[in-house]
């Protein structure tokens, strides 16, 4: 089945840079529109109807959450993106000297930066490392995790090669062991189902940006009881203030200082509709099919090295890095463009899984529901033509 038909799809491109950021569901931009021309007010401030109106729909997007992740609506907040998220947890703790986190070697920089910056506090961080391919084996969580060991925060998706982390096994071993879990979920939600009852992470982060949603917010889930603090404090987070005091209020409002990210929250609303209107299994059929596309054109090409998981059981999504030989990575990203495709080239914000790799950066192309085989079949045409120049 088609379902570009519910995504604003450029024209005279085919997109194939949904690892940087998907396209949008027409559905978002539809409800965003809806607010501002029709109850374009803030929340929480004040009883007329447009800001009664504004704040029904802005807290209607907490329940559809909890359903969507099987979790309490109490435990999602809203924040600019991932980013964020994943430092409102490393300043939202308090961290104490010889404390231990463990991250892996595949990691997104917003996921490696926050930790390394705790080791000013004394806070030492320990890697689990990946094969050539990139793919991490649980076992190696096993051999570094220990009583010091505050938290193991991973991808659940490498945003560079592609491959399939072992969630379960790793929040299993770490709890297990007592730690705290954290789940950078950027590639992960777009793609695939994520039941937080029984993937018992203390917190996740994902943006909305990356599962057709717009940019500018985020989701951190906090569950009940995980420790956390608030990492900014202002309007909309006290129950009381006085000139010597404060008193914060208890659910989740006190995460959320300030006036937030309104349409763009609503819109994730209906990002997350678009994702239960086409349905997981519906998605994860179709980059299935894309994968081994994909995977095929890579192992006809001449001349193209292909990074990463090259059997599509070990792929978590339709997510390729790659390099022509004798062609800068950029250039490359330059050429295809010329053949009308947009791919992403760089370090993908990843630079110690690069240098793994042995490059300073790939090209990278990341496929979703709207993109389809005839689109491949041009990819693999344009790709054969640019090689065939080194």
């Amino acid at each position: 089945m088609d379902y570009s038909n519910l995504f604003c799809v450029p024209q005279n491109i085919t997109y194939f840079d949904s690892g940087a950021s998907s396209l949008t569901a027409k559905a978002v931009v539809e409800k965003m529109d809806e607010y501002y021309t029709q109850y374009r007010a803030n929340i929480h401030r004040g009883a007329h109807r447009l800001t009664r109106k504004a704040s029904e729909e802005y807290e209607a997007v907490y329940p559809k959450l909890a359903k969507f992740f099987h979790a309490n609506e109490q435990e999602f907040v809203n924040v600019r993106n991932c980013t964020e998220a994943i430092n409102a947890v490393a300043l939202g703790n308090d961290w104490k000297e010889n404390d231990e986190i463990i991250v892996t070697d595949i990691e997104h920089h917003s996921n490696l930066l926050p930790w390394l910056k705790l080791g000013e506090k004394g806070v030492k961080v320990k890697i689990i490392k990946s094969d050539e391919q990139g793919i991490i084996d649980a076992n190696g969580l096993n051999e570094i995790i220990c009583k010091k060991t505050r938290l193991v925060s991973f991808s659940a998706c490498s945003n560079v090669v592609g491959a399939q982390m072992p969630i379960e096994q790793m929040v299993k071993i770490s709890k297990d062991a007592g730690a705290l879990v954290m789940i950078d979920a950027a590639q992960h939600v777009g793609h695939h189902a994520l039941d937080l009852s029984k993937v018992k992470a203390d917190y996740i982060a994902f943006s909305a940006h990356k599962c057709f949603g717009p940019t500018g917010v985020g989701v951190l889930y906090h569950r009940e009881g995980a420790p956390l603090n608030p990492w900014f404090l202002g309007g909309g987070t006290i129950r009381q203030a006085s000139l010597e005091k404060y008193k914060l209020i208890e659910n989740r409002e006190r995460f959320e200082a300030g006036t937030p990210a309104i349409a763009e929250w609503i819109g994730l609303g209906a990002a997350i509709d678009t994702i239960s209107k086409i349905g997981y299994s519906n998605i994860e059929a179709h980059e299935k099919a894309m994968i081994n596309a994909m995977l095929k054109v890579f192992a006809r090409a001449k001349n193209v090295r292909l990074y990463g998981p090259a059997e599509a059981q070990k792929k978590a999504c339709a997510l390729f890095a790659f390099n022509v030989k004798g062609v800068e990575h950029h250039q490359t990203a330059v050429m295809l463009d010329k053949f009308a495709f947009a791919l992403r080239s760089g370090h993908h914000c990843a630079m110690p899984l690069t240098k793994k790799l042995g490059v300073d950066g790939t090209v990278r192309a990341s496929l979703h529901i709207y993109n389809d085989e005839k689109q491949v079949q041009k990819f693999a045409e344009a790709l054969e033509k640019i090689s065939m120049l080194s």
